[in-house]
């Protein structure tokens, strides 16, 4: 039902107030005063959107009262009609003067009494309406410059997040997001085939509970004043939301969806280099035996082999040592044939020292691995 517009008509003759009524009930909602009671209770009481203000009231002015309206602040928005049988242009001057919006003479024409209030009326719900729009503009631009701010947030979460590679710095970063929500909240990271739960030795054998449940839950649940976001990585259960505030729920329902995307994004890539590190540190372990046998092998091949030169290099000269006195050479001969063994021999030890030297980087080299491992 469309409310009519409400109109306050004080004048201390009573005809006057009848007539008016009868005039104008169809339209507007009037309501009729003499004059006594006092005006700045009596608006304040019925709220009206127009008064019709009779100047020459018993005991009183109509323009002190317009005046006192105006000076309370109770009637700073509300249309003033003077109506007096004074119609000089001092007159009217004095009424503008003291705060009137507009100006009839007595006796009043009826109808043009209706046709400027209902003109009045029209520009009324006009500014209303304007008021209305824009409230609703100012509304909205202030959400937006909120919501801005709040991924704003998000973006500065992100960048702050790059390059952590383990939960306990991840989650100190969760705790400085939602610290500038001023909201309580608590989380489980599952990683590495454990569940973390955050803030340590707080979280509550319930916390806990629903925590760990929550993987098995739907993304978002609602219950009460908290709300549970989960993914197969993470849980996060935020507590006494500001239910009561539907766009500041639904904006922070989106932003922490978000927070999550990006915590489970850091989680995938922490489990994936914990996994990366296991490889390579069992590739280490491997390559580090394999080749410590092998080692352990070539030294051993060189050491055989360096007795077995020794041994023949020996009997060589034995033998030599018994063909010289058979063979009948003279003893320059056997001299510089003996001095050409020794000098072979010191060839062969020059060998077996570089195979010591040999040996030697290779334990070198199999003692690096084992500090690489």
């Amino acid at each position: 039902m469309k409310l009519k517009t409400k109109i306050l008509s004080i004048d201390d003759n009573s005809q006057n107030l009848t007539l008016i009524e009868k005039v104008l009930n169809n339209d507007f909602d009037v309501v009729s005063s003499d004059g006594n009671s006092p005006i700045i209770e009596l608006v304040s009481k019925e709220q009206p959107q127009i008064i019709l203000l009779d100047i020459k009231l018993q005991g009183k002015c109509g323009y002190d009262l317009c005046k006192e309206l105006r000076d309370s602040g109770v009637g700073a928005n509300i249309i003033i009609i003077f109506i007096s049988a004074l119609s000089t242009v001092d007159d009217k001057l004095v009424a503008y003067a003291n705060g009137g919006d507009d100006y009839i003479n007595k006796p009043v024409d009826i109808v043009e009494l209706s046709h400027k209030l209902k003109s009045i009326e029209k520009r009324i719900k006009e500014n209303e309406f304007l008021k209305e729009r824009v409230t609703q503009a100012s509304d909205v631009a202030f959400t937006s410059m909120k919501q801005a701010s709040e991924l704003g947030l998000l973006i500065e979460f992100f960048k702050d997040t790059l390059t952590i590679s383990a939960p306990d710095p991840l989650f100190l970063e969760i705790s400085k997001f939602f610290n500038q929500f001023d909201l309580n909240f608590s989380l489980e990271f599952r990683i590495n085939e454990n569940q973390l739960q955050y803030p340590k030795n707080s979280v509550t054998s319930l916390e806990g509970e629903v925590l760990s449940l929550g993987i098995k839950a739907k993304k978002i649940v609602l219950f009460g004043r908290n709300i549970l976001f989960s993914s197969q990585w993470c849980s996060i259960l935020v507590k006494q939301l500001p239910i009561d505030d539907e766009d500041l729920l639904g904006r922070m329902k989106d932003h922490f969806a978000i927070l999550l995307s990006i915590i489970e994004n850091r989680l995938m890539f922490m489990e994936s280099e914990h996994k990366r590190s296991n490889a390579r540190a069992k590739a280490l372990s491997s390559l580090n035996e394999s080749l410590a046998t092998d080692f352990f092998e070539i030294k051993q091949n060189v050491l055989a082999q360096e007795k077995d030169l020794l041994a023949l290099l020996s009997e060589l000269t034995s033998n030599m040592d018994k063909k010289a006195i058979s063979l009948g050479l003279s003893y320059e001969q056997e001299t510089e044939l003996i001095g050409l063994f020794e000098e072979t021999k010191e060839q062969f030890q020059d060998v077996i020292g570089a195979s010591i030297l040999i040996d030697n980087k290779l334990e070198n080299v199999n003692r690096l691995l084992t500090q690489i491992h």
